[in-house]
C-alpha cells in the first residue's frame, strides 16, 4: 500500500468509454493507496453519480476562450492544494493540459493516454502536430490500441521507450456468459455507443435494410443516446425498420441485459479500444465488427467473431447473415473464446498492475 498523490484529468465526465473506463479504474487504485483525485475540464456530469466517495473533484468550467485565463488560475490553485506526485491525462485536451502542468511543474510526472485514432481532417490543427510540439513535457503516453500507438509514435515523434499500449480494463466478474440460444426465433443484436457520426449508425441502418428481403427474422437494440437520435429515428422510419430497431437510451445495468442478445454488432468508422465491445465480449457474445481502430486485433486474437471494411453496409449485411445462420454450436464456441480472451486479457487487477508500474517508473510496459 502506498499513498501517493494522482491527479487525474479529462475532459468531461460525459457518457463515453474513456469516461466510464476512468471511473473503473480509480476505486481500485484507491482500494491499492493511492490519494486520488479528478479534475474535469468543462462541466458535463452525465456520469458523476458514478465517482468514488474517496475522489477529491475539480472542475475548471471552461466555456469558450474567455473562461481560459480564469481556470488557468484555478488550475494553478488545484495544482498548489492537490500536490500531487503524478498527474494522469485522458483524451486530446486533457492531454495538452497536462503537458502544460509538466511544464509549470516539472516535478510531476505526468502520464498522456489516447484512447483513439484522430482523424485529421475533423480538425483544424493536427494532435499529432500539438503532441510534436510539446512533447518534451510528458513522461509517458499510452494507447487503448497497438493501431493508436503506432499512429502516435510514427506522427507525434514520441520516444517508444516512453510509450506503450495499455489496454482498457474490464470487471470481468460483472458479466456472465450464458451462452447462445439455440435455433431464436427472432436473431437479437446489440449495439451499443452514443448516437454520434463516429459511430456510423447509418451504415448499420443501410445493411440492416439489405436484410430485410431474406425472410431472416433479426432485431437491434440500441443502448446509447446522443446527437443524432432524432435523424436516426428518422432514417430507421424511411428504410422500413420500425419493427425492427429499438432505440433504449442510456442502459446503466448493461451487464445484467447483455445474456438476452444473440450477436453484438459495432458499425464505427473510427474507434481505439471499444469498452462496449470488450464488454459484450466478456459476456460471451459473438462480434461483427468494422475494420477500425484495436477492433481487428480484438477480434482476430479472440478468433471469437467477423470483422469487415468499415463504410460497407453491403459486407456489414453479409457477415451478420453469416453470423444469423450459422450453426449455434459454433456460435457458442465464438462467445466462449471471446470471454476467455477478455478474462486473460482485460481482467481490471492485470491491467491496474501495468499502470503502477508506469506511476512508480518501474519500467516500460506494454499490456
Amino acid at each position: 500500500m502506498n499513498n501517493r498523490k494522482i491527479l487525474f484529468v479529462i475532459t468531461s465526465l460525459g457518457f463515453g468509454g474513456a469516461e466510464s473506463q476512468l471511473l473503473g479504474i480509480i476505486p481500485a487504485l484507491a482500494d491499492r493507496g493511492y490519494d486520488i483525485s479528478l479534475l474535469t475540464i468543462k462541466t458535463d456530469l452525465g456520469l458523476i453519480s458514478r465517482l468514488d466517495k474517496r475522489v477529491n473533484y475539480f472542475d475548471l468550467a471552461v466555456k469558450g476562450a474567455k473562461s481560459i485565463p480564469g481556470a488557468l488560475r484555478k488550475l494553478n490553485a488545484i495544482i498548489k492544494e492537490v500536490k500531487p506526485d503524478i498527474v494522469h491525462t485522458h483524451l486530446f485536451h486533457a492531454n495538452l493540459l497536462g503537458r502544460f502542468i509538466k511544464m509549470r511543474h516539472p516535478g510531476i510526472r505526468v502520464i498522456n493516454t489516447t484512447h483513439s485514432n484522430y482523424d485529421s481532417h475533423a480538425r483544424t490543427i493536427s494532435p499529432y502536430l500539438c503532441y510534436r510540439l510539446t512533447s518534451k513535457w510528458v513522461d509517458y503516453h499510452s494507447a487503448v490500441s497497438v493501431p493508436a500507438l503506432r499512429a502516435l509514435q510514427s506522427k507525434s515523434g514520441i520516444q517508444k521507450e516512453k510509450s506503450g499500449v495499455i489496454y482498457n480494463a474490464i470487471d470481468v466478474d460483472s458479466f456472465i456468459n450464458t451462452g447462445v440460444r439455440v435455433d431464436p426465433p427472432v436473431f437479437k443484436w446489440v449495439a451499443i455507443g452514443r448516437l454520434i457520426e463516429v459511430k456510423d449508425y447509418r451504415n448499420l441502418f443501410d445493411a440492416m435494410q439489405l436484410l430485410l428481403p431474406s425472410g431472416v427474422a433479426f432485431s437491434l437494440d440500441i443502448a446509447g443516446d446522443g446527437e443524432l437520435k432524432n435523424e436516426l429515428k428518422a432514417q430507421v422510419e424511411l428504410a422500413g425498420l420500425n419493427r425492427h430497431v429499438r432505440f433504449m437510451g442510456l442502459v446503466k445495468n448493461i451487464a445484467q441485459v447483455l445474456p438476452d442478445y444473440d450477436g453484438y454488432v459495432i458499425s464505427s468508422r473510427s474507434e481505439g479500444m471499444p469498452m462496449a465491445l470488450l464488454e459484450a465480449m466478456s459476456a460471451g457474445l459473438p462480434v461483427t465488427g468494422t475494420d477500425v481502430g484495436g477492433i481487428r486485433s480484438i477480434v482476430e486474437g479472440a478468433d471469437g467473431g467477423i470483422v469487415i471494411p468499415p463504410r460497407d453496409p453491403v459486407a456489414l449485411s453479409n457477415a451478420m447473415m453469416q453470423m444469423m445462420k450459422m450453426n449455434p454450436l459454433m456460435r457458442q464456441r465464438l462467445g466462449e473464446r471471446n470471454a476467455v480472451y477478455v478474462r486473460n486479457n482485460f481482467a481490471k487487477a492485470r491491467i491496474l498492475d501495468f499502470w503502477e508500474n508506469i506511476y512508480e517508473n518501474k519500467m516500460a510496459v506494454t499490456a
